[in-house]
């Protein structure tokens, strides 16, 4: 659709161009001034037909619209903000929220509830037929049940107010979380958090300096920032500080820090490899068992098991965090969003994408975390437009103004240090991906969470791994692919 649009205004320009020569070749130099106007008032007017949500001009006359999602304040902050703080992001959600309230005459109710995984009681609701609630915002992990048990409206069809091609609205994962030709499940400018959500890795400035070892960022830049650059920089910083002949986290520098949910999952998009993708029928299949795959965790178990590297092996981050704040570590991955816990470091750090597995991968990609917020509709919604209005209307205010604000303003002059890092955030943000093999989630297997699984075997097989998990998962996505075709 872009295109098309895109290609009307080139053409409309060409066509303008040529007036304005006209113009010129007669000496008109009013005419000539009438047509740049004409020019600059088209390209204004195409511009602004590109980037508007297309909706219609409705009163909801004060009706309640209903949003349930988890207690986690670190989530629930995506719509939950009752007034105005001063808080920049806060009050960047508040106003939106405000601007579609009034505009729809709609009144927002959010019910956060206390199980921070897959809002269990909501979903026994919805299959009882309680029609009470309008959204669904879950733990993404735990989205997919309920569409398998055909609780959920499919947003290509059923969602009709809904423009997925606009910008706004995020492409890998719509093509991630389509299955069998349906749609369960998006996120895009929605929801803040999920870019917050986005892996990155952090870098010490005044390290690289002491050592006079090479800034990263020029290495990003040229497309040479790799798995082996790291590896050689992790080991160039490395060092027993206290000289006792063995490292520890609270006394010794380490070359590359992070934890078992971070690098581990990471490293896998950082080759392009992906756990599934679907075949030319939009079915599920595993793709996780490629020679890339073996050779991108032994790459990485041989930068995280030698001298100066380190996996916090239990949930949380305070310890690796407190080391890098400590000016103790050379490289930490964190979440986009967990940068703010370093605003208080002492020492200058920059923020640059994670590296590729070699110079062939084609970006810098990114995983973004499963923990991330996800977006349904139930079955139970008795106004499915409704909810598109509202969901399209709730996107596109937040790519205008709400995501601006946390990228613009809150990452790039609050969070970090530098002009670099506000352009590596550019990439990072570009190289997003949903993979729908970590984000399907069984407890009966690992595959899903393979990275995390590997830092708990002491040989790091990811041969012995997958050969325990792979039946399993394929009877899973033989399942998986039979509902959701039953659902056609």
């Amino acid at each position: 659709m872009q295109n098309v649009r895109i290609t009307a205004i080139f053409l409309l320009l060409v066509m303008l161009m040529g007036a304005l020569a006209a113009c010129g070749g007669s000496g008109g130099e009013g005419a000539a001034a009438d047509t740049t106007a004409a020019i600059t008032d088209a390209a204004e007017e195409t511009t602004e037909e590109v980037l508007k949500a297309d909706l219609p001009d409705v009163d909801y006359n004060g009706d309640i619209f209903t949003m349930y999602m988890r207690k986690s304040d670190g989530y629930a902050c995506d719509f939950d903000v009752a007034e105005l703080s001063g808080d920049t992001i806060d009050d960047a959600v508040y106003e939106r929220n405000s601007k579609v309230a009034e505009k729809f005459n709609i009144v927002f109710e959010i019910i956060r509830d206390g199980d921070n995984f897959g809002l269990n009681t909501a979903r026994t609701a919805v299959l009882a037929g309680d029609d009470s609630i309008d959204l669904l915002i879950p733990h993404a992990r735990f989205v997919f049940p309920y569409a398998l048990e055909g609780l959920l409206y499919d947003w290509q069809t059923d969602l009709i107010w809904v423009d997925l091609d606009k910008p706004w609205w995020n492409d890998d994962a719509r093509a991630a979380f389509s299955l069998c030709n349906n749609l369960f499940a998006m996120v895009g400018d929605i929801s803040y958090t999920n870019l917050g959500s986005t892996k990155s890795m952090l870098f010490n400035k005044n390290i690289l300096s002491q050592l006079g070892l090479a800034s990263p960022y020029p290495m990003v830049n040229s497309g040479e920032w790799t798995m082996d650059k790291m590896a050689e920089l992790t080991k160039s910083a490395a060092a027993d500080l206290n000289g006792d002949g063995k490292y520890n986290i609270a006394d010794d520098r380490y070359g590359y820090i992070t934890t078992h949910w971070s690098g581990p999952i990471q490293v896998l998009y950082s080759a392009n490899q992906r756990i599934a993708r679907k075949d030319e029928n939009d079915l599920l299949y595993l793709t996780l068992n490629t020679e890339t795959t073996v050779n991108a965790f032994e790459k990485f178990f041989a930068i995280t098991d030698a001298e100066g590297g380190y996996i916090q092996c239990e949930d949380g981050v305070s310890g690796v965090t407190d080391c890098f704040r400590a000016g103790h570590a050379l490289f930490y991955d964190v979440n986009i969003g967990g940068v703010k816990a370093l605003r208080d470091m002492d020492e200058d750090f920059g923020i640059i994408p994670w590296p590729k597995f070699d110079e062939t991968i084609d970006k810098y990609y990114a995983n973004v975390d499963a923990g991330c917020n996800l977006f349904i509709v139930p079955v139970t919604n008795a106004d499915p437009e409704q909810a598109s209005v509202i969901l399209e209307a709730l996107c596109y205010e937040g790519y205008l103004t709400v995501l601006p604000t946390y990228y613009d303003v809150v990452l790039t002059t609050k969070f970090t240090r530098d002009a670099e890092s506000e352009d590596m955030i550019d990439i990072i943000r570009a190289g997003r991906v949903f993979d729908i093999g970590y984000y399907f989630f069984d407890n009966s297997n690992d595959l899903n969470s393979v990275g995390w699984y590997l830092t708990k075997t002491p040989d790091r097989s990811f041969a012995s791994v997958y050969a325990k998990y792979e039946p399993v998962v394929l009877a899973q996505y033989k399942k998986v692919n039979e509902k959701f075709l039953a659902l056609e």
